[in-house]
C-alpha cells in the first residue's frame, strides 16, 4: 500500500510539472515569440516595396500560432493600417489592398476589431466617394452594435457616418437611441435640435 502511495504521488507531481511546462511554453513562451515577430515585422516595414512583401512580412506574425496574442497582434497590425487607409495621399489600391490583407483576420465577432474595420471603411468613403465603402462601413458598426448594443462606439461611429452623408433620418433615429443609454449627452441632444 505505501508502494501504490509513492508511485500515485510520482504520478501527480509529474503531471504537476507537465501542466506547469504547457503553461509556460503557451502562456509566456510562444506570446513572446509572437510579440518579437510583430515588432521584426514593424521595423523591417521600411524595406517593403510591394503588397507582396507586405503579405509576406506580416503572414510570418499572424500565421504564428499562440493561443493568446492573436487578438492584439491583428487590432496593432489594424491600426497601423488604418492610420495608411486615413492617410488622404494614400493610392486607393493600395487602402483597398491593405484593407482586404486585414479585413479576414478581423472579422471575428469581436466589437474591438468591427469597430476598426468600420473605420477603415468610412476613411475609404471619406477618401475616395464609393458608396460600397460607405455600405461596408455602416454593416460593421451595425454588426459590433448587434453584438454590445449598449457599447456607444458602435453608435456613434453610425452617427458620424449617416450625419457625414446627409441621411438626417438614420442621423435622427440613431441620436435618439444613444439618448435612451446617454440622456445627459449635449451633443447628440443638439443634433436632434438640428432637424
Amino acid at each position: 500500500m505505501h508502494k501504490e502511495t509513492s508511485i500515485s504521488k510520482y504520478v501527480i507531481v509529474s503531471l504537476g510539472i507537465g501542466i506547469a511546462v504547457l503553461a509556460i511554453v503557451f502562456g509566456s513562451i510562444l506570446p513572446m515569440a509572437k510579440a518579437k515577430r510583430y515588432i521584426k515585422s514593424v521595423r523591417n516595414l521600411s524595406q517593403v516595396r510591394s503588397m507582396e512583401q507586405f503579405k509576406i512580412n506580416f503572414d510570418a506574425v499572424l500565421n504564428f500560432y499562440s493561443p493568446i496574442g492573436d487578438e492584439e497582434t491583428g487590432k496593432f497590425l489594424g491600426n497601423e493600417i488604418f492610420g495608411a487607409v486615413n492617410n488622404t495621399k494614400q493610392p486607393e489600391e493600395v487602402s483597398r489592398a491593405l484593407v482586404d490583407y486585414i479585413e479576414p483576420r478581423l472579422m471575428k465577432d469581436n466589437v474591438r476589431h468591427l469597430l476598426l474595420v468600420g473605420r477603415m471603411y468610412y476613411a475609404m468613403w471619406m477618401n475616395f466617394k464609393k458608396e460600397s465603402d460607405f455600405a461596408k462601413s455602416e454593416e460593421m458598426f451595425l454588426r459590433a452594435h448587434e453584438i454590445g448594443p449598449r457599447l456607444p462606439n458602435p453608435l456613434y461611429g453610425l452617427l458620424d457616418l449617416y450625419q457625414r452623408k446627409g441621411e438626417k433620418e438614420k442621423a435622427r433615429i440613431t441620436a435618439e437611441e444613444i439618448l435612451k443609454e446617454w440622456p445627459t449627452d449635449k451633443r447628440i441632444q443638439g443634433v436632434l435640435m438640428q432637424k
